[in-house]
């Protein structure tokens, strides 16, 4: 005896429908795991401009780079936000950590406040290598403002890449982000005291 039609009609549906199901979307950050946030005022005021990237980079699926030169999207992973404004986070919080310098460049400013600096940063690579290393390479320019000395840096960080988890990766990536951050917020600390700004970017 044939199976009614409806029936049949209904497991084709079925299998179809098991066919085309893709994962469930998983989303990463290059922000490190929130702790107690420090009270007080900004000491500093800066004015970040949004982060420029490399269109490979600019997109919000989580890209690896395979030894062969050959990329891979992993579109199931993607990206809590758009890149630039997580790279952006990443470096208002080591501005913040590191000098209480507050960003300010979207922020109304109280009063007839100014900010005393400017920061302009271009990320030149953002690579995760399953296997080998994520680096994050960047250029940027600190100005005191309104027309002070400026001084243009550029540093590369690493950080170690086992496996081939879009978790490893994106946590690596993570791990060397926070490091170029860091930088930045370091070179704003020498700018300031008369150093010269990059003496200390590797």
């Amino acid at each position: 005896m044939k199976p009614p039609r409806l029936l049949l009609c209904a497991l084709l549906a079925a299998g179809l429908s098991a066919c085309g199901a893709s994962p469930a979307t998983r989303y990463h950050t290059l922000a490190a795991p929130s702790g107690p946030a420090a009270g007080g005022g900004a000491e500093r005021l800066v004015e970040v401009l949004p982060v420029a990237l490399p269109g490979r980079a600019d997109r919000a699926a989580l890209v690896l780079s395979r030894a062969d030169g050959s990329l891979e999207v992993r579109d199931a992973d993607r990206w809590a936000g758009p890149l630039a404004e997580e790279l952006r986070a990443v470096i208002d919080a080591a501005l913040w950590r590191a000098a209480r310098a507050a960003d300010v460049y979207a922020a109304p400013l109280p009063g007839s406040a100014l900010p005393q600096y400017r920061l302009a940063a271009r990320i030149d690579r953002f690579d995760a290598v399953p296997g080998g290393s994520a680096t994050v390479e960047a250029s940027w320019t600190l100005r005191r403002l309104p027309k002070g000395a400026s001084a243009a840096c550029r540093a590369a960080f690493s950080a170690p890449l086992a496996g081939d988890s879009a978790d490893a990766a994106a946590a690596a990536l993570a791990a060397a982000s926070r490091r170029l951050a860091d930088a930045m917020a370091d070179s704003l600390i020498r700018l300031e005291s008369g150093e010269p700004p990059c003496a200390g970017v590797r």
